[in-house]
């Protein structure tokens, strides 16, 4: 028999899968900035194919060193952003659990009513 997990323990797993999300949050952050640092540092010694554009085009052959060279830190950057949004989904699932268990739901707001009319005043709904 599956028992059902009290109040507290649900705001307990609310709170413990916040500090983990926030903490998968500020590890994607800081491998973000590492894979920015790789990006400057690569930039600085071999120079940019084009000065003027910000993005690196993985599938053009100008940009093949700085990919090769960087493709270790855009794979933890990656794994990391998976890991906040596995996270993100785990915390959800438990407020969720949390809201069903104290009977709260959400109330969507609905869109107001607009009627459209043309310039003759007809209208076109």
């Amino acid at each position: 028999m599956n028992k059902k997990p009290s109040n507290h323990q649900l705001v307990g797993r609310v709170a413990h899968l916040s500090i983990e999300w926030y903490r998968a949050q500020a590890i994607a952050k800081a491998r973000r900035a590492q894979l920015n640092d790789e990006y400057r540092r690569y930039f600085q010694v071999n120079g940019e194919p084009e000065p003027n554009h910000r993005r690196i085009k993985p599938d053009d052959p100008a940009y093949e060193g700085v990919v090769n060279f960087t493709n270790p830190a855009y794979e933890r950057l990656v794994d990391a952003q998976r890991q906040k949004n596995n996270a993100k989904r785990r915390l959800e699932t438990a407020v969720r659990a949390l809201m069903a268990f104290s009977g709260d739901t959400v109330q969507v707001p609905k869109k107001p009513y607009v009627a459209r009319a043309n310039i003759h005043g007809e209208t076109l709904q």
